[in-house]
């Protein structure tokens, strides 16, 4: 496996103990590009971050899901969270690259160990958390993109992607969130559909203060007993997708469909009602340009 950090001296060291029982452990691989650091590893060293979080912060690996899995062979606990300034090898679903220039996004994973959680619960988790950081930090009103996008007057701002295994005794999941934060508009010059929180609040936004409104928001849902988390997570994922009430146009397997999209089951599929009244479930697919 390559990158910097997952097989490197300060991964295998003991984590120093942060305020209020939060660990955190950093690297010191340095950085080669010219963009201005937000200095995301010294924020993290003195930020308030909920009990029982423990935080990984590397400069560059190869993608922080494969850090954060190879964190949980190693026996890393529920409730790890891997943060890198720059991935090389960085993927979205369908193994789609994911690139962002260094420092410029928020690259994050986070380890979970329960069962008690439905599999689309993660990818629901993590958009809504992500929204509602957005929603307090910046004033903004993002959207989810259903199945893993966040999208802001349509335009895509953060990708998730949840990867789980299951040996019959424990499920392990991680869960990567990729966040244009402050990429800039000649960055996205080829990507039209693309912006960034920095571009929609007309000002930079600080990485570390998302994360930490990020990880605050996966721990108010994960403290909460899992029948009520399910339903109210759904609430929540289902009150914010977007294009609701507009004619979309799906992939649906092989096939492709176009209806005006009502919204989602609990379950995470899409409802859409086709021009001749029916109502049709979509499980897997994604909405197309």
């Amino acid at each position: 496996m390559s990158g910097g950090g997952i097989l490197t001296p300060p991964f295998a060291r003991l984590p120093r103990t942060g305020r209020h029982g939060a660990s955190l452990v950093y690297s010191a691989l340095a950085m080669t590009t010219g963009r201005p650091a937000d200095d995301l590893g010294s924020f993290l060293d003195r930020a308030v971050l909920p009990d029982g979080w423990r935080v990984l912060h590397e400069p560059t690996v190869a993608s922080t899901n494969d850090l954060a899995r190879e964190a949980a062979r190693r026996g890393w606990p529920d409730r790890s969270a891997f943060v890198a300034d720059y991935q090389t090898d960085g993927r979205g679903r369908h193994g789609r690259a994911w690139a962002c220039p260094p420092r410029a996004g928020l690259l994050a994973s986070i380890l979970l160990r329960r069962r008690d959680l439905p599999p689309q619960a993660h990818t629901m988790l993590a958009s809504v958390a992500l929204c509602e950081a957005a929603e307090r930090l910046l004033a903004l009103e993002p959207r989810i993109k259903w199945p893993n996008d966040v999208v802001i007057d349509g335009r895509k701002t953060a990708g998730v992607l949840a990867e789980a295994s299951d040996d019959g005794r424990e499920r392990i999941v991680v869960v990567g969130i990729g966040v244009n934060v402050n990429v800039e508009h000649a960055e996205l010059a080829e990507l039209p559909n693309a912006t960034s929180l920095a571009i929609e609040a007309g000002h930079p936004v600080h990485r570390g203060e998302l994360l930490a409104l990020l990880l605050e928001r996966f721990d108010a849902w994960l403290k909460q007993p899992p029948d009520r988390l399910v339903a109210g997570l759904w609430a929540a994922w289902n009150g914010r997708i977007w294009g609701r009430d507009q004619v979309v146009r799906l992939s649906d397997g092989a096939d492709e469909l176009v209806g005006t999209l009502l919204g989602a089951d609990p379950d995470g599929a899409l409802v859409v009602q086709t021009a001749d009244g029916d109502r049709r479930r979509v499980v897997a697919g994604e909405i197309l340009p």
